[in-house]
């Protein structure tokens, strides 16, 4: 499959889903993995968590400028999987543009709030798996398609 159907096929899977997995490591070396609503993922597929700065993920995004996001979609059997570098934003314009009444629950302190940022994802690295697609590359049903940050663009990785 050629890299920009594949890129397709990942958008189309992590469009179609409300929740991931946001993956980070943890000061012991342990990756610590929870269930986020991310916003939609940019056309250049930078993602944005909206979080509080008293989170564990906060602390350690900022300590090692990483996270992951892995998406696995059921009903296509395939997985979608973000790697890449992240940093945490204050963008209250943005609070305010996707602010819900339910976010109040977490972040009582509303939009205004400098506490509730954003854990902001830009990949370097996608992974796409999908049984229903058939993207599974040799060995085949063992490995997935791996996509690399080329400058503006992505290139086919082996695995």
């Amino acid at each position: 499959m050629a890299i920009e159907q594949l890129l397709e096929l990942a958008r189309k899977l992590v469009d179609e889903l409300t929740f991931c997995v946001a993956v980070t490591q943890g000061d012991n070396g342990d990756l610590n993995a929870r269930i986020v609503q991310p916003l939609r993922v940019r056309d250049d597929w930078t993602v944005d968590v909206l979080t509080n700065l008293r989170c564990r993920k906060v602390r350690e995004i900022r300590r090692t400028g990483r996270m992951t996001l892995l998406y696995q979609h059921d009903a296509d059997k395939s997985y979608v999987t973000l790697i890449g570098r992240a940093e945490i934003v204050e963008d209250r314009e943005l609070k305010r543009a996707i602010w819900q009444p339910g976010h109040d629950r977490w972040n009582p302190g509303g939009p205004e709030d400098p506490a509730t940022v954003f854990a902001r994802l830009v990949p370097y690295r996608i992974e796409l798996w999908s049984a229903v697609h058939d993207v599974m590359p040799e060995p085949h049903g063992y490995s997935a398609a791996v996509l690399l940050r080329n400058g503006s663009g992505w290139s086919y990785a082996e695995t």
